[in-house]
C-alpha cells in the first residue's frame, strides 16, 4: 500500500519500505493494522473504537495503548514530513498526506486535447516497445573472474537490459552478501563456474563447484537467492553443512537407474535441484524443485513443475506447489548465447496451505499464492545445458536462476 511515491506499507511482512534507499522500518502488528486502516480512509476521521478494534481485535486494552501506538508511529514517520497523523480531540485520529503527493487534475477545457496527445504518444510508445522487445534480449550478459571463500572461479552475470549495468565489483559484493569469505577454512572444491541474475529486487546465484572442460559434474550444486541488500552473509562451511543435512530428505528427485536402459517411444527430460532462500538472519529456506518435460512434437509437449518448500529448523510446514500444462518451445538469442524459452499454458496448479511459516517462507508463499490465483501462462528459460546438468531461469519469486541435475527416461 503506497503512502508516498517512495514509501510503501507492506502489510503481510509488517514493515514500511523506502524505495529511495531500500531501507525498512519494522512495525508491530498493532502499528501495521492501525496504519493500514488510516491509509484506507486517509483524510477521514477514524474513531478510537475503530482503531482499537483493528489493532487489538478481540482483546481488551486501555485507550492508552492506542495513544502509545500513535506516538510510536509518529516517531517512525518523523523523516517523512508529508505524512501526518492528526489527533482529533475527543473523537479519534486522521491520516493526512501532503497535497503535493496527489495527482493534479486536468481541466475540462483541456481534457480532450490531453487525451488525444496521450493516446498518440501511447500508440507510438507501444509500437517502439514492440519493435525493440522483439529485436533485443531481455538481459544483458557480462562475464568476469569471481571468488567464493578463497576459491577462484568465473561468473556469467545476467541483468535486466533496461536497468543500470551491474559492474563486476558490485556483483562480487552482492555474492559476498550471500556467502561470506572464510580466511581460515578450505572449501571442498578448487574452482567453480557460476551464473548470476541480479535485479532491483532479488540476488540470485547458481554455482557449479569443480566445473571443468565446459562441463558441470552436478555434485553439490549451490543455488541461493535473497532480497537485494538482505543476504544472510552465510559462512560457506555452515551453508554446505546445513545443505547436506536438509537434502537428506528429498521430495521431488526421481532416480530410477533400473529404467534408464528402457527403450520407449517417448523421452522424459527430468531436472532436479535445490534452491535456497537466505534473507537477513532468518531461517534458511529450501525449495526442492523438479521440472519434467515430454516432447509430443518437435517444439511442444507436456510440462510439469513441482516445488516443496521447508526450512532448516522444520518450523515451516512443507509447502507443495505444482504446475501442469502444455509447453511451446522457441529459441532466442541473448547476445551470443542461444537460449531456449518454454511458454507454459497452465492447465492446473496446486498449492498446499501451510500450518506455519517462517519469515523468509512467508515471502515465497505469498509470491506462489499470487501466481497460483492469477496466472494462466508462465515462461521458463533454459540458458545452459550439458550432458548431466542445466541452468534454468524460473518464474518463482521475482525470477530466480538455478543449476539443476538432468537425466533422461525413455517411456
Amino acid at each position: 500500500m503506497q503512502l508516498t511515491p517512495k514509501l510503501s506499507l507492506n502489510v503481510a511482512q509488517q514493515h514500511l519500505f523506502d524505495a529511495e534507499d531500500s531501507s525498512r522500518i519494522e512495525l508491530s502488528y498493532a502499528e501495521t493494522a492501525v496504519l493500514q486502516l488510516m491509509l484506507k480512509h486517509q483524510g477521514t476521521l477514524i474513531t478510537r473504537e475503530a482503531l482499537l478494534e483493528a489493532g487489538w481485535h478481540d482483546r481488551v486494552v486501555s485507550p492508552s495503548s492506542l495513544q502509545q501506538c500513535i506516538s510510536v508511529l509518529r516517531k517512525k514517520l518523523a523523516n517523512y514530513p508529508d505524512i501526518e497523523l492528526k489527533t482529533i480531540p475527543r473523537h479519534g485520529y486522521m491520516l493526512h498526506l501532503s497535497p503535493a503527493e496527489k495527482p493534479k487534475k486536468i481541466t475540462a477545457k483541456n481534457r480532450a486535447v490531453w487525451l488525444f496527445i496521450i493516446a498518440v504518444f501511447a500508440s507510438l510508445l507501444l509500437m517502439a516497445y514492440g519493435y525493440v522487445s522483439h529485436n533485443q534480449p531481455p538481459y544483458s550478459e557480462t562475464q568476469f573472474d569471481s571468488q567464493l571463500s578463497q576459491v577462484k572461479g568465473e561468473m556469467t552475470l545476467f541483468s535486466p537490459r533496461h536497468a543500470e549495468t551491474v559492474s563486476a565489483s558490485i556483483a562480487k559484493q552482492r555474492l559476498s552478501n550471500q556467502i561470506g569469505n572464510e580466511l581460515d577454512w578450505q572449501a571442498p572444491f578448487k574452482t567453480f563456474n557460476s551464473f548470476a541474475l541480479l535485479n532491483d529486487k532479488m540476488d540470485n546465484f547458481a554455482i557449479c563447484p569443480d566445473y571443468q572442460d565446459q562441463t558441470c559434474s552436478g555434485k553439490q550444486l549451490i543455488n541461493i537467492s535473497s532480497e537485494k541488500g538482505h543476504g544472510s552473509k552465510l559462512a560457506l562451511s555452515d551453508f554446505l553443512t546445513t545443505k547436506i543435512r536438509m537434502e537428506q530428505k528429498t521430495y521431488n528427485k526421481l532416480d530410477l537407474p533400473e529404467l534408464r536402459k528402457h527403450q520407449g517411444d517417448l523421452k522424459e527430460q527430468i531436472y532436479h535441484g535445490d534452491l535456497y532462500f537466505a534473507i537477513d538472519d532468518h531461517r534458511l529456506v529450501r525449495s526442492d524443485i523438479r521440472i519434467s518435460m515430454v516432447d509430443l512434437a518437435p517444439d511442444s509437449g507436456i510440462f510439469y513443475f513441482a516445488a516443496c518448500i521447508t526450512d532448516e529448523d522444520c518450523y515451516t510446514t512443507p509447502i507443495r506447489y505444482e504446475i501442469r500444462g502444455q509447453f511451446k518451445r522457441t529459441t532466442e538469442k541473448w547476445h551470443q548465447r542461444k537460449v531456449e524459452r518454454f511458454d507454459i499454458e497452465v492447465s492446473k496448479t496446486t498449492l498446499s496451505s501451510p500450518n506455519a511459516l517462517s519469515d523468509t517462507a512467508q515471502i515465497i508463499y505469498l509470491a506462489l499464492r499470487k501466481q497460483h490465483l492469477t496466472q494462466t501462462g508462465l515462461s521458463f528459460y533454459r540458458v545452459y545445458q550439458d550432458d548431466g546438468t542445466a541452468v534454468w531461469q524460473l518464474p518463482l519469486v521475482n525470477n530466480n536462476i538455478m543449476w539443476m541435475q538432468r537425466q533422461t527416461l525413455k517411456l
